[in-house]
């Protein structure tokens, strides 16, 4: 039954292959809106409606087992769910696991590839009945950077607190380089700002370091 918040019409496409879709027949579920692509295979399609992509991937998974059972093999090898609101956008926290990111057809697999840079390919890998692969997969670690909280104060992405020491200055003559700068991120016990300048003080790393 659709509920009243399921106003978005989505479209799975099922890719069924010769001898699968006569099987199909001979279990009388026979498909009327299929049709013989070349390769010998067929496609067929089905509306589907939900708030979101995610709910309507969720939806589909749920159907297609209902429906077929694995008869014409796991749904990730077979089936595809469109994207006509462009809900799948890539960004640097892009999901390759999130549910409404699975389940993507061609067109819309080689416009986030495209969007990544490098960043994203599709997932090949076989995948189990219980444990599909994703329709992507990230090859490029994403980057994850440290959050400047004060002057020589970092947070790493995990949380923890460095104070950025210089142990020694750059030295230069005439414009050359002759020593570089040689600093060092010490490692803080405090969770929060204020208690790691508190930290800094009664440990006298600020006075430990080089001008």
């Amino acid at each position: 039954m659709m509920k009243l918040n399921d106003f978005l019409r989505y479209e799975i496409s099922l890719t069924i292959d010769y001898e699968d879709y006569f099987r199909l027949i001979y279990e009388t579920k026979y498909m009327l809106e299929a049709r013989l692509i070349p390769g010998r295979q067929f496609v067929a399609k089905r509306s589907i409606y939900a708030n979101c992509r995610r709910n309507a991937v969720h939806k589909a998974v749920q159907w297609y087992w209902k429906e077929f059972k694995g008869l014409i093999g796991p749904a990730h090898k077979v089936m595809h769910v469109n994207d006509p609101y462009g809900e799948v956008v890539y960004d640097e926290d892009f999901a390759c696991n999130e549910l409404g990111n699975k389940y993507l057809d061609e067109a819309t697999i080689e416009g986030i590839i495209e969007s990544s840079d490098g960043a994203l390919a599709r997932d090949d890998r076989e995948g189990t009945e219980h444990h599909p692969p994703n329709s992507l997969r990230r090859i490029k670690r994403r980057r994850k950077q440290n959050v400047l909280l004060a002057p020589r104060i970092l947070q790493s992405p995990g949380g923890t607190i460095y104070y950025r020491m210089t142990e020694s200055s750059q030295i230069s003559q005439e414009g050359k380089v002759i020593k570089r700068r040689k600093v060092r991120n010490v490692k803080l016990a405090s969770k929060s700002l204020e208690k790691a300048l508190r930290e800094i003080d009664r440990r006298g790393l600020n006075k430990n370091a080089a001008a």
